[in-house]
């Protein structure tokens, strides 16, 4: 019985985000979307789509980056001086500003697995991309993604950035995927963002204390 009422909770949960006109709702809280930027910033966004770790369409048809005007802008600054090293790079977004009613189908979707310390919680405010002040991301060479060690959303110690020098040194992380991951932190850092411990691909611009204290949810 329990598994039937998850499973009808969650289903009602992608109904409801589905409904969801985007445009308007992130029109209405004055993001921008990245492609308006610099249109050679790719978007896959993972959520809109089975080729995540939960294999469910959480955002419906959603398939634009949206995200704070000077965050977007950060990123554009990132495309551009990855295009500076070489022509052939790209950056390519696979999430970004989430709605809170897609964090609360995910967090309920994991809450009490594995993966419940990588979703923030969405009953106690809620993480960077509920403010549009995160983006997931990794690199393209001539289109395909380089070799970062593992996929985008493989929660393991691989995915962390804390002992790739251990992970290079044992073998378990090659030195084209540790090289990668230099590349895209170097030019992430460069314009203004921060790191996260667990996470190769994900990077915000605020501390999310500040961001709950000076920027709206996007609660829709």
């Amino acid at each position: 019985m329990k598994r039937i009422f998850l499973t009808f909770s969650l289903t009602l949960c992608c109904l409801i985000v589905w409904a969801i006109d985007y445009d308007k709702e992130f029109a209405r809280v004055g993001f921008i979307d990245i492609q308006q930027i610099d249109s050679t910033i790719v978007v896959d966004l993972k959520y809109s789509s089975t080729d995540n770790f939960m294999g469910i369409n959480m955002y419906g048809d959603l398939h634009k980056a949206y995200l704070r005007p000077e965050i977007a802008k950060k990123v554009a600054k990132a495309q551009k001086l990855l295009k500076e090293i070489n022509s052939d790079y790209s950056l390519i977004i696979y999430d970004a500003a989430r709605p809170i009613s897609a964090q609360k189908s995910m967090f309920n979707k994991v809450k009490g697995t594995k993966y419940q310390r990588y979703v923030a919680n969405p009953y106690n405010g809620g993480g960077h991309h509920n403010f549009g002040c995160a983006v997931d991301l990794t690199i393209l060479y001539q289109g395909k993604p380089v070799d970062m060690g593992t996929d985008f959303d493989s929660f393991s110690t691989l995915s962390h950035i804390d002992n790739e020098d251990t992970n290079l040194k044992n073998g378990t992380l090659s030195k084209e995927a540790y090289n990668n991951r230099k590349l895209l932190r170097s030019i992430m850092k460069k314009v203004g963002f921060n790191t996260e411990r667990c996470e190769w691909w994900h990077y915000d611009c605020y501390r999310i204390k500040y961001a709950r204290q000076n920027f709206p949810l996007l609660d829709f």
